[in-house]
């Protein structure tokens, strides 16, 4: 919450970005620590429905906060975007301790802990992985492909990546990745599939809206009111998944995962035929319902493939590694996105006539991002039709392409989803040694790694008794 209210009051551009950074740090441990703590406190039978509802809320929030936003600075201004997050901050901040007050703590001194902890590797990843997404983000735009800087950003980012892979591997004592569990076929199979899904997740909310800003004129607070159709599909999908994952004694994960990308490879097929015409908007609603029920089917339900037939001690450490994994899809597929539509611009620009091309290539040659495209709008619709109406159909043109690269990503996740075997989400593997093991559920395992003990003899928290009655 102080890093948003860093972002409201900022006086400059280099504060804004500090405050967004470290507010992206905090934001961005949130998520996966919630999937942990539904894990570690739900018992098989329930994970599923819960794990559904909680898909349905981040669905339902990449739409709410869009519509938040846009309304808050076409009524305000874009300070009021970075207080909103106070009142919503603080509702959670509440909820969070009045009801995890009581949660087991891990054992282990803190301080240990903190001396323990992978900073080289973090230092490595961070490194590499911003390297990589800036020179994505950055090529095309403020720099060409081929400039000195994007080369080495690319070079560079990789060379830093592959020493990661050398740090965890062979020096960090508790890893942040590790590098063991990307060699189980299975684990490695299901986040992959989860960085496909991240690829075609947010398509929807940013360049929906971009087509009734550009081609229709709508300003952004009702032009982001329409993606509620794929927000609405969402969020049924992932309920329905989520309730019926589990049945008749038998799980079906893979069974919805494969359905939900194969909706989502269908519906980003149709949106490749999405007219310009706007009485047609019906047609665009049930494009969005498809790509929507088909994420709500897929997103969470890879999840629960990748914990089934875990050990205990990785569950929680396979769980971040899936969430990472689709939200960095999610950046690179933005990325991508951006890149399509600027670079399709301004070759529709080029071909139509020359009076916007100093628009298009100002600031370093190579285009503006997807707000500032997003201008051209009320520029072009003073054109006469004649003038107008090329322009329209590149723009149609090239938002098509934008949707149409999600297909191969989406036909790989399909694919990938289909090898993923169904495993009882209740049978978990013995871990390796005991003093890896929550005090609570030391005496579950005998020193050899397998085994049972008396239910009396463990101090269970309420939930997880079925880690003693399921294990054989």
């Amino acid at each position: 919450m102080a890093f948003s209210t860093m972002v409201a009051v900022s006086n400059s551009m280099i504060v804004m970005c500090v405050g967004r950074a470290l507010q992206g740090v905090g934001g961005a441990g949130m998520m996966p620590l919630a999937l942990v703590v539904l894990t570690d406190i739900l018992t098989p039978g329930q994970r599923g429905f819960y794990m559904g509802m909680l898909g349905a809320v981040i669905i339902l929030a990449t739409w709410t906060s869009p519509v938040i936003g846009a309304a808050l600075f076409a009524k305000t201004n874009w300070r009021w975007v970075g207080f909103m997050n106070l009142p919503i901050g603080a509702v959670a901040l509440a909820i969070l301790y009045f009801t995890l007050h009581d949660l087991p703590t891990p054992p282990g001194r803190t301080a240990r802990k903190l001396r323990e902890f992978d900073y080289l590797g973090t230092l490595f990843w961070l490194g590499g992985s911003t390297m990589i997404l800036l020179a994505l983000s950055w090529g095309g735009n403020e720099y060409a492909w081929n400039s000195v800087l994007i080369i080495c950003l690319f070079v560079f980012g990789f060379l830093v990546m592959a020493i990661f892979g050398v740090i965890e591997g062979r020096f960090a004592k508790w890893p942040i990745i590790p590098l063991h569990l990307l060699a189980r076929p299975r684990t490695l199979l299901t986040i992959i599939a989860s960085f496909f899904i991240g690829l075609c997740m947010y398509g929807m909310v940013i360049f929906v809206p971009m087509y009734y800003q550009m081609v229709l004129a709508q300003k952004s607070l009702p032009a982001s009111i329409h993606i509620l159709w794929f927000t609405l599909g969402g969020c049924i999908g992932a309920v329905v998944a989520g309730g019926l994952v589990s049945f008749r004694g038998r799980v079906y994960y893979r069974e919805w995962a494969v359905s939900g990308t194969a909706l989502m490879t269908v519906g980003y097929i149709l949106m490749y035929t999405w007219p310009r015409d706007p009485a047609e908007s019906t047609k665009h609603a049930g494009f969005q319902v498809i790509i929507g029920l088909g994420l709500g089917f897929c997103m969470q339900q890879v999840l629960l493939a990748s914990q089934a037939g875990l050990p205990a001690n990785e569950i929680s450490t396979v769980t971040t590694l899936i969430d990472y994994a689709r939200t960095l899809g999610g950046m690179i597929g933005l990325v991508i996105g951006e890149v399509i539509l600027k670079e399709r611009l301004a070759i529709t620009v080029r071909e139509s006539f020359s009076a916007f091309i100093d628009f298009m290539s100002s600031g370093g040659g190579g285009g503006h991002d997807t707000v500032a495209i997003g201008s051209l709008s009320p520029l072009i619709s003073l054109l006469p039709q004649s003038m107008s109406e090329p322009l329209y159909k590149g723009i149609v043109r090239a938002l098509h392409l934008v949707f149409v690269v999600d297909v191969p990503f989406a036909a790989l996740a399909c694919i990938i989803c289909l090898f993923i075997r169904n495993i009882p989400l209740h049978h978990i593997l013995p871990v390796s040694s005991t003093d890896e093991i929550p005090e609570g559920l030391a005496d579950v395992y005998r020193d050899d790694g397998t085994g049972v003990a008396s239910e009396s003899r463990l101090n269970l928290i309420p939930g997880n008794t079925w880690e003693m009655s399921q294990i054989q």
